[in-house]
């Protein structure tokens, strides 16, 4: 008899939650990323049908903790399924509804899943615990992990953002003054034209070229921008 597979664990009508759930952790432990393929299954174009993306919807909060549940949930939010993007957004707003957890995370040692955990949040209710986890994360001497800090102290419109981020942008590591120059488009911070200037005529061509995109994405968003 074969072990079961990934198509049999999110079919509804060949296990019910409980044995689903214990068969993906099964096979978690076998080294398979049961969480990730849920995720991409659920991106896919057409969506998968209403039975099955139920199932893996369902799945998922069982099988991945909240650090690695956000990320991959902020992936599927896009889908053009209205079912599956409502059912997304309840998801993330209870994961995200106590975020004590993410405290830990913002230090983990790598720093893609640390980053990966504040970008996530972009998206979470404002509080001051998440105010404290953007701040923490943007005081990080990791370049991504700050980066992704400010973006969130910007949605906030926290003011330490600019105070943070004029200092970043002056930061003896080019790789902070490339990720200064990437925040400031992808917020569209107008104001922050003035450091892109300066950034646009950095000696390292990284910096220069993402000022210049930044710029160019202030000046479509705001027509006359200097």
């Amino acid at each position: 008899m074969q072990p079961p597979s990934f198509a049999d664990i999110v079919d509804p009508g060949r296990y019910a939650i409980a044995e689903a759930e214990e068969l993906a952790l099964r096979m978690m432990a076998e080294g398979q990323r049961i969480p990730e393929r849920l995720a991409l299954a659920l991106q896919g174009e057409p969506p998968p049908d209403t039975g099955r993306a139920e199932r893996m919807l369902e799945l998922l909060p069982r099988i991945a903790r909240p650090e690695r549940l956000l990320p991959l949930l902020d992936r599927i939010m896009p889908s053009s399924s209205t079912r599956v993007r409502s059912k997304a957004w309840k998801l993330y707003a209870a994961a995200s509804a106590d975020l004590r957890w993410a405290m830990e995370q913002v230090e983990d040692a790598d720093a893609r899943v640390a980053a990966n955990v504040v970008e996530a949040l972009w998206r979470a209710n404002p509080s001051n615990l998440l105010r404290e986890i953007f701040l923490k994360a943007a005081r990080q001497e990791r370049n991504r992990v700050a980066g992704n800090g400010l973006v969130g102290l910007f949605v906030l419109n926290d003011p330490m953002a600019k105070e943070i981020i004029e200092r970043i942008a002056q930061h003896d590591d080019s790789n902070f003054r490339a990720t200064a120059a990437w925040v400031i488009g992808r917020v569209c911070w107008r104001e922050g034209a003035v450091f892109l200037r300066d950034l646009g005529r950095d000696k390292t061509e990284k910096v220069r070229v993402h000022a210049e995109r930044s710029m160019l994405r202030i000046r479509r968003r705001y027509p006359g921008a200097a």
